[in-house]
């Protein structure tokens, strides 16, 4: 009782002293203040639940890149309103939107010069969420002595600025380049306006690409078949200038006529096409063949539907954390097993599977020389991990038919440098 008292004095005491443009709100007999219209966009699919922890009810999943509006903070939780909901959120998975009326500062962009380890934490004895490869750039939020707050590649967290130089503004890349080009993730609306209150002029069917112009919060005005309007960028996806070779069909990327999956190109959901009869036929033509040799493996794991790699993913994650399962097992809709197409292989001896010893085997050495010659690539090359996203993986191998594979073996090069386009 005696501390209830308290923090209702200093609550009463903060809301007599709070400058105006700030609001209170009564929970539980007790006055949160906070600032008026605060707003944060989600970082990830994120939960609203029924109260302040993982325990209470799930009321609906607000998507990644959507605002919600802060009522009151609860520790870690917030307590927001989205699309008419009141329930509480986690902030891990929220950054502020800052106000539209105070103009953006220039970014300050910063190149990396070697590998560097992005943490929750400004110190080494934080987690690890990401390694950053040698070359890349990433935006400056805030200092912290030798330690650097910074975005990339969606994630935000902490860097030692000891391996960092900074590009100079005439060279940091546009935030809104005009020439941006994106494909349809579904079915389109294309407003008269960036919100749904706008009237529709025009269905754009999935699959289709659309040329961006600007960028207002989350809907985006593009240019598409000569009309001009508004989509919800949450159905869109980035064809970056750099694969120029890619193209995009119902949702599903393609390079040279095989669909691409990586950690930046993903699947739909409803993508099932169950195993591919050609790789089903090309791998028992090449163990035919390596058993000529008295060599003999078998798949040990084939197709996986988006489910199922959603499942196996997360029990990864709570085993090995997200930084390093991230680096041997894919996202749902990123893993290349859904496509049907792919295979680990193992041999006899099952203390070597899925683990990089397999590569010593007498199967491993064989598919690594041969696998070619029936249409089949290492996917997950050793040394390739910083373009790839994966750590080296020897059992596991793409079918993408004869001709292609025997010329990306013969480059030398993963499928993402053979084809120029970007997995991470």
């Amino acid at each position: 009782m005696f501390s209830e008292r308290i923090f209702i004095f200093l609550a009463a005491l903060l809301l007599a002293l709070m400058p105006l443009g700030y609001e209170s709100f009564y929970l539980n007999g007790s006055s949160i203040v906070f600032a008026a219209n605060e707003s944060y966009q989600t970082t990830a699919n994120l939960n609203l639940r029924t109260g302040a922890g993982t325990t209470y009810k799930v009321i609906t999943v607000i998507p990644k890149g959507k605002q919600v509006t802060l009522i009151s903070k609860h520790g870690t939780w917030f307590k927001v309103s989205y699309s008419g909901k009141t329930g509480y959120v986690s902030l891990t998975y929220l950054k502020q939107v800052t106000s539209t009326s105070t103009p953006k500062p220039q970014s300050v962009i910063y190149s990396t010069t070697d590998n560097l380890n992005l943490r929750t934490g400004a110190g080494t004895t934080y987690k690890v969420v990401t390694v950053i490869p040698k070359g890349k750039q990433v935006t400056l939020i805030s200092k912290h002595g030798t330690w650097y707050k910074v975005t990339y590649s969606g994630k935000t967290g902490y860097v030692s600025s000891t391996y960092l130089k900074q590009v100079p503004s005439t060279t940091a890349p546009k935030e809104n380049p005009q020439t941006g080009q994106y494909a349809t993730t579904d079915n389109l609306n294309l407003r008269s306006g960036a919100g749904t209150k706008y009237k529709v002029l025009m269905v754009i069917p999935k699959g289709k690409v659309v040329t961006l112009i600007t960028k207002q919060g989350t809907w985006y005005k593009v240019n598409y078949a000569g009309k001009t309007g508004y989509v919800s960028s949450q159905y869109l996806k980035l064809l970056t200038s750099d694969n120029p070779k890619l193209t995009v069909k119902n949702g599903i990327t393609y390079v040279d006529g095989i669909i691409v999956v990586t950690k930046r190109y993903s699947l739909p959901a409803t993508y099932n096409p169950g195993e591919s009869k050609d790789a089903r036929a090309a791998f028992n033509k090449m163990l035919t063949d390596a058993k000529k040799k008295k060599i003999s493996f078998q798949v040990i794991s084939g197709f996986r539907s988006y489910d199922y790699q959603k499942n196996l993913y997360n029990r990864y994650v709570k085993t090995y954390g997200e930084a390093e399962a991230s680096r041997f097992s894919a996202k749902a809709g990123h893993s290349e097993h859904q496509t049907g197409l792919t295979f680990d292989i193992g041999g006899p001896n099952q203390a070597h599977w899925l683990k990089e010893s397999f590569d010593k085997t007498a199967e491993g050495k064989w598919l690594a020389v041969n696998a070619h010659r029936f249409g089949f690539i290492m996917r997950y090359p050793n040394g390739k991990e910083s373009i790839t996203g994966y750590m080296y993986e020897p059992w596991h191998f793409r079918y993408v038919g004869v001709e292609r594979a025997a010329k990306i073996f013969n480059s030398g090069k993963s499928m993402e440098e053979y084809y120029g386009f970007s997995g991470q």
